[in-house]
């Protein structure tokens, strides 16, 4: 009886530690899975932290790319205003992606689908730019040629040299606008049988100067808005105003008394400034200049007596 129960406890003995074997065995099976799972993850982070960077480095490269093409190209800002712009834009967009801590799987396919499109754009870019600048040498080109015809027609002397140099700078002034008119006249406003505004040549009576300018017409100057400065010049000599308020002309800072916008559309255009009262008017000869994009355009004088 007592060896049947021995054989019990023996068989007992065997699958417990059949069982403890097979828990053990189950135990590695999880802890290598774990293990393993975790380690796929932590790969998986790494090579998106890694497509990441690339990223960011491929972003800056497309950064360095653009900018250098604007820097380089800055004559040619006015007609690129567009494209720069929507360049930006999507550059700031790409950045915004990016700045994100982990991005997911589908965050770095849609920003690497962003850059190869933002690379597409320059590329596009840097093809308008070239367009443009071919542009500019056709014109170039065109210049040079009416200098060589003239300098066949004058020969190689020097006084011929000064003469083709004479007329680049008339070429490269020919947008610069004129006012062909210039009248200026002191006026007054008599308020007997109701406001009326009458000239005078009086200084005791003067309270504005009118100035009436008419601007020709000029076909290769740029159409819009215009500024023209008007500046009253005194008998001394001085300007008169009140106000420190100064333009640019052939480089140079200079005082004015008013200014007016006109709409110019490359017609001949009438417009009138008034230069109002800032102090006394003394007798004698008044000079009125008109400037506009930096240069001299016409003047007049007039007399107080």
């Amino acid at each position: 009886m007592e060896i049947k129960q021995n054989e019990k406890d023996k068989k007992s003995k065997i699958y417990l530690i059949i069982l403890i074997g097979i828990l053990a065995l189950l135990n590695a099976g999880l802890l290598y899975n774990h293990f393993t799972n975790k380690k796929k993850n932590e790969q998986v982070v790494a090579e998106l932290t890694t497509d990441k960077t690339e990223l960011e480095k491929e972003l800056q490269a497309e950064i360095d790319k653009f900018e250098i093409l604007s820097s380089e190209n800055e004559g040619l800002k006015e007609k690129l205003s567009s494209q720069d712009a929507a360049l930006n834009e999507k550059i700031n967009q790409i950045k915004v992606l990016l700045k994100k801590g982990n991005l997911s799987e589908s965050e770095i396919k849609k920003a690497k689908s962003e850059i190869a499109q933002l690379r597409q754009e320059i590329e596009e870019y840097k093809t308008k730019i070239a367009e443009l600048n071919q542009k500019v040498e056709n014109l170039t080109a065109e210049n040079t040629g009416l200098s060589d015809e003239l300098i066949s027609e004058k020969g190689k002397t020097a006084e011929q040299q000064k003469v083709i140099e004479s007329k680049n700078k008339t070429i490269s002034l020919a947008s610069k606008l004129n006012a062909g008119i210039v009248n200026a006249v002191a006026v007054r406003e008599r308020k007997l049988f109701g406001k009326k505004e009458v000239t005078t040549d009086k200084a005791s009576r003067t309270e504005e100067i009118k100035v009436k300018f008419v601007i020709d017409k000029n076909e290769v100057a740029s159409s819009g808005d215009k500024d023209i400065f008007v500046k009253l010049i005194g008998p001394d000599g001085a300007p008169i105003t009140t106000k420190i308020q100064t333009t640019k002309v052939n480089g140079t800072e200079t005082l004015y008394t008013e200014k007016k916008t006109i709409d110019y559309q490359n017609d001949k255009i009438e417009s009138v400034v008034y230069c109002k009262k800032q102090g006394d008017y003394t007798k004698g000869t008044y000079t009125v200049e008109l400037f506009s994009d930096g240069y001299l355009i016409g003047s007049s004088k007039f007399t107080l007596k």
